[in-house]
C-alpha cells in the first residue's frame, strides 16, 4: 500500500518535467531588447525595434515565447544504481537496498513544481535622446505553482509510525492566467548611474489559488487512530454554479452554461472585459563602480489583481474533518469494517461556499548583479535571484561569459546553481546580420543535455526583432581619480589649475 502511494505522488511530480526554468543568463545581454524585462535599468543595443506575434513577418519566425518549469526532484533521485550484490540493477529508494531517509533529505518542507509561460504579442522599443529610452510591450502570461508537502512523501514511505503528527500545509495549486500591457522608462541619469522603471496593467483572466493550506494527520501511537485537522480555503474566479444543502454546505459544482451566448460575447466577458484587474511594477538600476566594473538591482512583478467577478471561495474549517478509529478483530476475522470512496467523501461534505472577491500577489522576483568587463568585447557577470513564493523563498546564483565577437552577433555562457542543483549550464545567443534579430536563451539547455538525468530544471526563451540604428555608445567614461577640469595657459600646460607666477 505504501509503495503504491509513494509510487502514485512521485508519478504526480514527473508529470510536468517536460522542462525548463528561469531567465538568468538573459539578464546581461544588453544587445537583446528582452533583456529590459528583468533588468528595467538595462538600455537595448540599438535606437528602435519591434517584435512580437502580432508583428509581421518578423514576429513569426520562430515564435515570440518564453518557456520555463521546474521541478522538485529529478530522474536520479527514484531511480538509481544500488549497490553491492545490486551494484547492476536498477533500484528505487524503497528498495531494501536503498536508505529511504536518504531520499527524505533531499525534500523541503514544501516542494514546488512550477510552470511560466509567457507569449509576446507586441514589443516596441525606442530611444529619445541621448539618456532616454521608452518600451510598451503586450503579452499572454500563465504561471503555475503546485505544492507538495515533505510530510506527504515521508508518511507515504514510511508510514504513520515514523510520522506520527504529519504536517501538509502548502498542499495545493496557485495558477494564474493574465494579459499584461506594459509601459517602460529607462533614463541615463549621469554617466555612472541609470535606473529604469516599468508600470504594468494587469487583466486577469482566470485564477485558483490557495487562501490559506493548513492541514495536519494526527496517529497515536498505542492505538490506530486517525485525525484529519483541516484548515482550507480555495479561491477562484472560475465560472461555477454552486448548489448548497439545507445546511448551506456545498452539494453540487458546476460550470456555467454558456449555450445562449455567443462565441463573441464569451471572449469580450471572459477573455478581456473580465472585471479583474490588477497592477505591478518592474524597477531597477545599475551603478558604474568603476569603468570596468557595473552593479545592477531590479525587482520584478511587485504587485497583484483584484479578482471582482465570479469570486468564490470554498472552505473546510474542521477541527476533525477525517476519523478512523481502527478496526474490530475477533477469532482474525474483521467485523465491522468497510472502506469505500463515498465514506471518505462523506467525511469531508461541510464544505463552506461563499461569494467573494479577493486578491492574489504576483510571484516576485529580486535580482542583484554584477559584470566586470575584461576586454572590449568580453565580460564576465554573476547575479543572485530570489523567487518569493507563499511559503518559502527559492534563491539562485548565475554566473556568466558574455561575448561580442561581431557587430551582428552576441553570445552568452552561464553556469547556474538552481533548485539544489550545481549542473546547470545555460546558453544565449542573438544574430542579427540585417534589420531583424534572432534570439535563442536558455538557462540550462547544455546541462540538461550532458545530464538529463540529473536535470530539474531548462528554461527556452525564443523569437525575433526587428531592430534599427545599433546605439553608440560612449567608451571614454573619465576614471574618478583623473581630474575633473583641465585648463591649459598660453605656455601650453595642462591641469586641473594653473601654475603659479608673479
Amino acid at each position: 500500500m505504501k509503495k503504491h502511494l509513494f509510487v502514485y505522488i512521485f508519478s504526480c511530480l514527473l508529470a510536468l518535467q517536460v522542462s525548463a526554468q528561469y531567465d538568468n543568463t538573459m539578464y546581461f545581454m544588453d544587445r537583446l531588447p528582452q533583456s529590459s524585462r528583468i533588468n528595467p535599468a538595462q538600455t537595448p543595443d540599438c535606437k528602435f525595434y519591434m517584435g512580437g506575434l502580432l508583428t509581421p513577418l518578423f514576429g513569426q519566425l520562430p515564435p515570440s515565447l518564453m518557456l520555463a518549469v521546474n521541478t522538485p526532484i529529478d530522474y536520479n533521485d527514484v531511480i538509481f544504481h544500488g549497490t553491492g550484490e545490486y551494484s547492476d540493477s536498477l533500484i528505487t529508494p524503497l528498495h531494501p537496498n536503498a536508505n529511504i531517509d536518504d531520499f527524505l533529505k533531499k525534500l523541503r518542507k514544501v516542494n514546488y513544481l512550477s510552470t511560466d509561460l509567457q507569449l509576446d504579442l507586441l514589443n516596441i522599443g525606442f530611444r529619445a535622446g541621448e539618456k532616454n529610452f521608452f518600451t510598451f510591450d503586450v503579452s499572454e502570461k500563465f504561471f503555475f505553482n503546485f505544492g507538495l508537502p515533505g510530510d506527504l512523501f515521508a508518511l507515504a514511505a514510511k508510514g504513520n509510525d515514523a510520522v506520527r503528527n504529519a504536517d501538509f500545509t502548502g498542499l495545493g495549486v496557485n495558477t494564474t492566467y493574465y494579459h499584461q500591457i506594459a509601459l517602460g522608462y529607462k533614463r541615463q541619469f549621469t554617466k555612472s548611474f541609470a535606473a529604469g522603471l516599468r508600470a504594468k496593467m494587469l487583466i486577469g483572466v482566470a485564477n485558483v489559488s490557495m487562501g490559506s493550506s493548513k492541514i495536519t494527520l494526527k496517529t497515536s501511537d498505542r492505538t490506530n487512530d486517525i485525525h484529519l485537522y483541516t484548515e482550507y480555503e480555495v479561491n477562484t474566479n472560475l465560472p461555477l454554479e454552486v448548489t448548497l444543502d439545507e445546511n448551506g454546505y456545498v452539494s453540487d459544482i458546476a460550470f456555467q452554461e454558456f449555450s445562449k451566448d455567443s462565441i463573441a460575447d464569451i471572449i469580450k466577458n471572459y477573455g478581456f472585459m473580465t472585471g479583474s484587474y490588477g497592477f505591478a511594477t518592474d524597477f531597477g538600476f545599475s551603478w558604474d563602480v568603476t569603468k570596468a566594473l557595473t552593479c545592477y538591482f531590479s525587482a520584478e512583478d511587485i504587485g497583484f489583481i483584484n479578482w471582482m467577478k465570479d469570486g468564490s471561495q470554498f472552505a473546510i474549517y474542521d477541527e476533525d474533518s477525517l476519523s478512523f478509529e481502527g478496526m474490530k478483530i475477533h477469532d482474525l476475522e474483521v467485523q465491522n469494517f468497510s472502506f469505500d470512496m463515498d465514506s471518505i467523501v462523506d467525511n469531508f461534505k461541510e464544505i463552506q461556499y461563499k461569494e467573494q472577491q479577493f486578491k492574489t500577489w504576483m510571484p516576485a522576483k529580486l535580482y542583484f548583479g554584477a559584470r566586470y568587463k575584461v576586454a572590449n568585447r568580453i565580460s564576465l557577470g554573476a547575479l543572485a535571484r530570489a523567487d518569493i513564493f507563499p511559503h518559502k523563498i527559492r534563491p539562485g546564483l548565475t554566473l556568466s561569459a558574455n561575448f561580442k565577437p561581431f557587430k551582428f552577433t552576441a553570445a552568452t555562457i552561464s553556469y547556474s546553481i538552481v533548485n539544489n542543483k550545481y549542473n546547470n549550464l545555460g546558453l544565449g545567443f542573438t544574430v542579427h546580420p540585417g534589420p531583424v534579430q534572432w534570439y535563442f536563451v536558455s538557462d540550462n539547455i547544455l546541462g540538461a543535455a550532458l545530464f538529463p538525468a540529473d536535470t530539474r530544471s531548462v528554461s527556452i526563451r525564443m523569437g525575433c526583432n526587428f531592430v534599427l540604428g545599433v546605439a553608440k555608445k560612449d567608451n571614454k567614461r573619465k576614471d574618478r581619480s583623473a581630474p575633473l577640469m583641465k585648463r591649459s595657459n598660453s605656455r601650453g600646460y595642462k591641469g586641473s589649475v594653473l601654475p603659479y607666477s608673479r
